[in-house]
């Protein structure tokens, strides 16, 4: 053996072996991103809402907004907590013009963790040279935000009207590479076809579409909320139970807001729990109105679970599935093992 005795090999192994052991990473955790740092989604206690608004402008060409106020809006999170909240997603992005320090100091002051969202919102508010990109370098641009700025979730991200603009179809596809590159969720926008069934702008199936698209270009379906579900009007949760059963959760995210009914809300509601898809249910307020504020009158950003949470139960949802609706759902949805 050339001068090497037998324990001088086991020795070399043994140690190149421990080397390798030393080295060796053990299989990262999902977490929830947020920018405050990873969460262990055991760790989060209370409500956790998927798409909500702490900053942003609208409409999207205004000049100011209340939540311009953030000393405001840390005051209305603290309320939150008290409510029973216990992480909130913020759904807006550049632009949307939405202030990431803004989020950074609503966060730190109120004590309730927030999740920040990239991506690109719809046609009308893209920026102009979104257009002429390719798919590959929007995809770029969101990977870089997302890395840059530890971002937890791309979204919303949407269409505004029923069928997708080339370059909406563009930033699907791009949000959809951005995933996998990164490991975020997602969620969408859907246009709001609220009583206006068959309306010829904006197809019945216009939900399922969006998902065609994502899917197509790989986009995960565990980790994909398709939006605005609650704004169909659809008794029988058709549309709702489609999407559920395709893997992805579905988004009722305006709920005790208008466009159809919170009545009618709970209506399908139902239906998708009686169809067995409770699992597949996220719930959000898509707080966006000042109406809405406690400082207002309003029921506050924790309204999902303080306003529609009852309104389940009356209907008969038991408290338990209500309970898993609201927290663990989300968590599902949200945690993932980021790669930026």
């Amino acid at each position: 053996m050339d001068g090497m005795t037998r324990r001088t090999v086991l020795a070399l192994l043994g140690a190149g072996l421990s080397s390798a052991a030393a080295t060796a990473q053990p299989p990262r955790r999902p977490v929830i991103r947020t920018l405050g740092g990873d969460l262990d989604p055991a760790a989060i206690r209370g409500t956790v809402l998927f798409h909500e608004h702490l900053s942003m402008r609208f409409p999207l060409d205004a000049t100011s907004h209340y939540t311009d106020d953030v000393a405001l809006m840390a005051e209305e999170a603290r309320a939150a907590v008290t409510d029973g909240l216990g992480l909130i997603v913020d759904g807006g992005h550049p632009d949307m013009h939405r202030s990431l320090a803004a989020l950074q100091r609503i966060t730190k002051e109120s004590g309730l963790p927030v999740v920040a969202s990239g991506g690109f919102y719809m046609q009308r508010s893209y920026p102009p040279e979104l257009d002429g990109q390719s798919v590959d370098a929007i995809a770029n641009t969101l990977v870089a935000d997302a890395t840059r700025d530890r971002l937890g979730a791309f979204g919303e991200i949407g269409q505004q009207g029923g069928v997708l603009t080339p370059t909406e179809t563009k930033v699907l596809q791009a949000v959809a590479n951005a995933q996998r590159r990164t490991g975020l969720p997602i969620f969408t926008h859907n246009p709001y076809l609220g009583t206006r069934q068959g309306a010829a702008d904006i197809p019945r199936d216009a939900a399922l579409r969006q998902l065609d698209v994502l899917e197509a270009a790989g986009a995960v379906p565990a980790q994909l909320a398709i939006g605005h579900i609650c704004c169909h009007h659809d008794p029988n949760a058709e549309i709702a139970i489609a999407l559920a059963r395709r893997g992805v959760f579905v988004g009722f995210d305006r709920v005790t807001l208008a466009i159809v009914p919170d009545a009618d809300k709970v209506v399908a509601v139902m239906a998708l729990v009686e169809a067995g898809q409770a699992d597949r249910l996220l719930l959000s307020s898509d707080f966006a109105s000042a109406r809405s504020l406690k400082k207002n009158g309003g029921a506050g950003l924790a309204q999902t679970a303080t306003v529609f949470g009852p309104m389940l139960l009356k209907a008969g949802l038991p408290r338990a599935t209500l309970t898993r609706i609201l927290t663990e759902n989300p968590k599902r949805f949200l945690a993932c093992t980021p790669r930026v």
